[in-house]
């Protein structure tokens, strides 16, 4: 965790691109210079000073003009560093020194408020890339982003040291999804320069990796992905920056062979002990520290018993004996975030109603609707798709059809929670009704497609052997995608292993209705019209930790 997130993201926004040094805002209202007008200006400091002019022609150009001819011809004012020093060294220069013998600084790649002397080609260096106006970009698109209840929303002062020292976590999210939504649409644009391509391309290598490295599943192919990004990530970071590595960067070149050896990096990373040492600080102790290991260490095999106990013994079905189970789970359950809740036998949690309750309890207690027809229609054809295309038929069906009639009637709800991860529909938990799903009654039930929950609810029917069933089903209204000519206007395309792609922000007419199951992951929503395609278009980031699939 420390490695990745800390040493690897938050090493690379704050000693690369400087960001603890961006200021709040904008210094300056400035219009920006366009390389041609940056030729202009800098013909007119030259003039200025070719003809011995007066200190108020020299000092008309921004103070940035001036900096860039003395820094390129090794000229240093006296005292101070401001305008007025500058303006005076670069006369006093021109007094003993023919002016033809100034060098003069390349204008920039694109328009700037703030010229200053390019270190290279595409002007990359480091501490200017996130400059307050992108940094403005990021905090806008973070505040009407749309995230899921489990992850945790960053300051939305990002960037300035008011908001204190940000966890772990935080800069995983502020990385891998805030940056990815934002920087990939900023300098991808047509005024983005080659040189925010390049500072692009190599941030994304290094998101890929940690995103690789930290997922919930392992095989042999991922590690190699993540080896080669993460190498070509400080590759790049040293020919882009110049950047002197360090002892963070060397381990996670050695990380590859860990996650051949061990696995997920959940099983062996130090996001447990940091979350003990947290509990731990907050316990109230009677001071006797020489008993305090040996009691934990009971305390925590006592827990691993009664965890064992209770998934492990045949329990009475009874109301008293369900409420004590729903209690427990609820209570001490791990959390699935983001994605299907495996746990270490990877099987699939129940989905439960809210606080963890049995579904038949809760299905005991809605209210009854009936289902609109499109719905009906959708479900019945998913019915008959899992189950077996002769298991049911439609409730006002001929007389003559044998089968079993689906009934049209559900109990709605609001949210469903499958293990600790909770979905919800998007009039009542907006968050968590963005998903990734398959729709397996569709002509391609492998295909990955994104969409809003409309809505949740409880169905129940009466399986083989005469066994009543209460199973939970969704409502989902699936984004159109964007068609060939569109998607080749897709910034986020370009980095298939981001796992992020636009969709046009328009339904198809019909909803689909999928089981829990086929819901894969979260995803975080962002909104705009991209360039070239001219509409309404959401930004699909899947949030999925576990399986290979992409969007």
């Amino acid at each position: 965790m420390h490695n990745l997130f800390l040493g690897g993201l938050r090493h690379h926004c704050r000693d690369v691109w400087g960001i603890k040094d961006v200021k709040e805002k904008a210094t300056s209202k400035a219009t920006p210079h366009t390389p041609a007008e940056q030729r202009e200006w800098l013909s007119q400091l030259v003039a200025a000073l070719r003809h011995g002019g007066a200190m108020s022609a020299v000092l008309r150009p921004r103070k940035g003009y001036l900096v860039a001819l003395a820094q390129v011809n090794g000229i240093s004012p006296d005292s101070s560093s401001t305008k007025q020093a500058y303006g005076a060294a670069l006369l006093e220069w021109a007094q003993s020194h023919s002016v033809d013998r100034l060098i003069i600084p390349p204008v920039l790649p694109k328009a700037t408020a703030d010229f200053h002397l390019a270190e290279n080609e595409h002007d990359v260096s480091k501490f200017r890339v996130l400059t307050a106006e992108v940094i403005e970009a990021l905090r806008t698109d973070m505040l009407t982003t749309y995230l899921p209840s489990w992850i945790e929303r960053p300051p939305a002062n990002f960037g300035s040291a008011a908001h204190g020292k940000l966890k772990a976590d935080h800069w995983r999210t502020i990385c891998t999804i805030s940056m990815v939504i934002t920087l990939v649409r900023i300098w991808s644009s047509s005024t983005a320069t080659i040189g925010d391509g390049k500072v692009l391309d190599n941030f994304v290598h290094l998101v890929v990796a940690v995103d690789l490295a930290a997922r919930r599943s392992m095989d042999s192919e991922r590690a190699r992905l993540f080896d080669y990004h993460m190498t070509e990530y400080l590759r790049t970071l040293r020919e882009l920056f110049d950047h002197d590595l360090v002892p963070n960067h060397h381990l996670s070149l050695h990380l590859t062979a860990c996650l051949l050896l061990f696995g997920p990096v959940r099983g062996w990373w130090g996001f447990p002990f940091e979350r003990y040492n947290g509990i731990i600080q907050r316990l109230n102790t009677n001071n006797h520290i020489a008993d305090i290991p040996l009691t934990f260490m009971r305390l925590f095999y006592t827990g691993a018993e009664l965890r064992w106990l209770i998934s492990s013994t045949e329990w009475p079905d009874s109301e008293d004996f369900r409420e004590v189970l729903a209690s427990f789970r609820n209570t001490y359950q791990d959390a699935a975030r983001g994605s299907r809740v495996l746990d270490v036998f990877d099987s699939i949690p129940p989905a439960t109603g809210t606080g963890g309750r049995p579904l038949e309890d809760v299905y005991a207690e809605l209210s009854e609707v009936r289902m609109d027809d499109n719905t009906y229609l959708a479900f019945v054809k998913l019915l008959n798709t899992v189950y077996g295309a002769h298991s049911y038929t439609a409730y006002n069906s001929d007389l003559a059809d044998t089968r079993c009639r689906a009934s049209p009637h559900i109990r709605p709800l609001t949210k469903l929670e499958i293990g600790r991860v909770t979905y919800g529909t998007r009039a009542n938990h907006i968050r968590n009704s963005f998903v990734c799903f398959k729709d397996p009654s569709s002509d391609d039930p492998t295909l990955v497609r994104a969409g809003q929950i409309s809505q949740i609810f409880l169905h129940s029917r009466v399986a083989s052997g005469m066994q009543r069933l209460v199973e939970p089903f969704l409502v989902i209204q699936e984004y159109i995608p964007l068609t060939q000519a569109h998607s080749d206007l897709d910034p986020y395309r370009r980095f298939p292993l981001l796992n992020t792609r636009l969709h046009y922000s328009d339904f198809h007419s019909r909803p689909a209705v999928v089981r829990s199951e086929d819901i894969l992951s979260h995803f975080a929503a962002y909104f705009y019209v991209p360039e070239g395609i001219d509409q309404s278009c959401v930004v699909v980031r899947s949030l999925d930790r576990v399986s290979p699939f992409q969007i």
